[in-house]
């Protein structure tokens, strides 16, 4: 008989196709996840309870919520239906989650999971009685600690949130509430120009104000307390205050035109994920300087932009803006811009497979900064260069960047880049075979970024981590992993990073046996890679695709998924892909019985691997070179007794 796991969810009137979304995510659940896991969810709402007569409808409510084993709470701009019979509650979706939260506090049931639908900055600046409420109530939790909350857009984004928690809390995989609370540390250079500001405004408005120029001294005191909210936000967010600062930077984003503010802003909205206000801010910043103005400071506005399209999966935009803001910076001769956005736009065309031309603008950087001394920025270009090198296979080139690139920001005392280069040295040492040394920097990567809030590198070293767990045969906790990495890439809209996710889930999925499942995950990575262009992506799905299709007996299906899988990998000039592709192809050709093309398949894939001091594929093809001559000794055996 199955479990079943009531599932209770309490939202106001403004959200009527996220509870759809509710109920068609447990259906999906109950039909895959939950056979396979022995589990029933059975969803729960004010829809469901009975009418009577001569009892309070809410009470009906409340004796289904007491029996529900989890609690959702959707939020948006509403806080719900005056409850004139529920005080001290003003809405009966309060009430309802107090009778949840009353529960859980004396007996740890039912589970309590709320969700707030994103609200535009422009709202919460200036928010109505009701969404007021709504912001009160996100400190209000933030400041308890108790309650996992998370953020969505809309109802599809909703119903992958429900999927993931409910998935997660039938796994008993749930993380501890005091890991949820996050802090974003911003950026010391733009707090140290803002508090500058501050006081010259300080200043200016007394000097105005003793000259009896009222109009001035106004002007200029706003400015600083403008300047002085920015400061107090940036110590919230570090505080891991973020509702707080959140509500001030909102405000500030309303009312302030200084760029120093709106580069703040900036930051913040972008490391906590919600690149949708992080664009509008860039868009307003953009309105300040004028369409027909060339600035440095437009230039690094757009700079900045492209880093957004660019975690999109938006490379058109991402190219054509970081060009625009070349452009700029060339025609002021802004050697620092351009050297900044040659390196970001060197990101994109890797992205493209263009490793080429990425090469060329890395190098172009690299020459800028050294004419102008600035040592302290050349670690993360050199880092890329690594990047670049690691997907063309050179391991020792990658690996020699990957550690010039950490003697920079170990001597620059830079906690970040050194983070990055950690990541990418324990890649280096993951491939070659070397797994503990790879943990090693993986975990190390990984305490960096967590101190820092730095969310989308948390995503990162969960994914690498899931990677050497996976290596390791512990599949259990790599998908934990991964499913961490999901939450976190869903979160702040990474979808390069979510696509990447669901081709690793896919693999743990495959490799259980559940091939259904896994060519779900498999054509949702696929999606986004095709509609972003990410042509590694395309290779790496592809080739996944071909393992689950060989698996199944479809061989001819496989073949196209690992020749189509080749190609790009040689556009890309991907030796690790070509080796992986044409181990495959062997295997492949072997199972159908073409022993001289698997052979051939086999001995390309180790003249790679060996090229690149892979270990592991070096050993893999001598063992799939081994089990072919056996093969072929054991038919020669037999054609000669007969």
């Amino acid at each position: 008989m199955k479990k079943e796991i009531k599932v209770f969810i309490a939202s106001p009137g403004d959200l009527v196709k996220e509870r759809k979304a509710f109920r068609e995510a447990i259906q999906k659940l109950n039909v895959g996840f939950g056979d396979g896991a022995n589990i029933t969810f059975i969803p729960f709402g004010w829809e469901d309870s009975l009418a009577s007569t001569g009892r309070r409808n809410q009470g009906i409510i409340n004796r289904e919520i007491d029996k529900c084993d989890v609690f959702i709470l959707a939020l948006n701009r509403r806080w719900g239906q005056e409850a004139p019979d529920a005080k001290p509650f003003t809405s009966y979706t309060e009430e309802e989650f107090h009778r949840a939260f009353d529960n859980w506090r004396e007996r740890k049931k039912p589970e309590i999971f709320v969700f707030f639908k994103r609200v535009d900055s422009e709202s919460e600046a200036d928010p109505g009685p009701q969404l007021r409420k709504v912001m009160a109530f996100r400190r209000k939790l933030e400041d308890s600690r108790q309650v996992l909350y998370r953020y969505f857009e809309d109802e599809n984004d909703f119903l992958k949130e429900i999927d993931l928690h409910l998935r997660a809390y039938a796994k008993d995989e749930l993380p501890e509430t005091t890991e949820v609370k996050d802090r974003v540390i911003l950026p010391d250079q733009i707090l140290d120009e803002i508090k500058e500001e501050r006081i010259v405004s300080k200043k200016l408005s007394e000097e105005a104000a003793s000259e009896s120029d009222s109009k001035t001294s106004v002007l200029n005191k706003i400015q600083a307390m403008q300047l002085e909210m920015a400061e107090d936000a940036a110590k919230l967010s570090k505080e891991g205050k973020i509702e707080f600062a959140k509500q001030k930077f909102a405000k500030l984003i309303a009312e302030s035109l200084d760029l120093r503010i709106l580069l703040l802003a900036y930051e913040f909205y972008s490391r906590i994920g919600d690149l949708t206000t992080a664009q509008k801010v860039l868009e307003k910043w953009l309105s300040v300087c004028g369409e027909n103005e060339i600035s440095i400071a437009k230039g690094i506005s757009m700079s900045c932009l492209a880093v957004i399209y660019k975690t999109r999966g938006d490379l058109d935009k991402a190219e054509n803006i970081s060009r625009q803001a070349l452009t700029i910076f060339t025609e002021l001769d802004y050697k620092a811009g351009m050297a900044n956005v040659m390196s970001n736009l060197g990101l994109v065309l890797k992205a493209r497979g263009k490793l080429d031309e990425a090469e060329e603008l890395y190098n172009q950087s690299l020459k800028i900064l050294n004419f102008l001394g600035q040592r302290e920025l050349l670690a993360p270009i050199i880092n890329n260069l690594g990047d670049l090198y690691h997907s063309r296979g050179d391991l020792d080139k990658a690996e020699k960047m990957y550690l010039e690139s950490l003697s920079i920001t170990q001597e620059q005392g830079d906690k970040n880049g050194m983070s990055s280069n950690y990541n990418n040295l324990g890649d280096i040492y993951q491939t070659q075979g070397y797994l503990d040394r790879a943990e090693k920097m993986y975990r190390k990567a990984l305490e960096i970024n967590d101190a820092f809030g730095r969310r989308g590198g948390m995503a990162i070293n969960y994914t690498n981590l899931g990677s050497l767990l996976s290596s390791k045969g512990d599949k259990e906790a790599a998908e934990e992993m991964y499913r961490k990495s999901l939450s976190i890439n869903t979160q702040i809209g990474h979808i390069y990073g979510m696509a990447i996710d669901y081709n690793n889930l896919g693999s743990i999925a495959q490799s259980r046996g559940d091939l259904i499942e896994a060519e779900i995950f498999y054509q949702k990575a696929l999606k986004i890679h095709e509609a972003a262009g990410f042509a590694s992506g395309i290779a790496t799905v592809c080739n996944n695709l071909g393992d689950l299709l060989q698996t199944r007996g479809d061989f001819n299906d496989a073949e196209i998924m690992y020749l189509r899988a080749l190609e790009v990998n040689t556009a890309l000039g991907r030796n690790s892909g070509m080796a992986i592709n044409y181990n495959n192809l062997g295997s492949l050709h072997a199972n159908c019985g073409d022993t001289d093309l698997a052979d051939k398949m086999y001995r390309k894939a180790l003249e790679l691997n060996t090229r690149m001091a892979r270990k592991k594929g070096i050993e893999v093809n001598r063992e799939n070179l081994d089990s072919l001559r056996q093969s072929r000794d054991n038919l020669d055996s037999g054609s000669l007794g007969n």
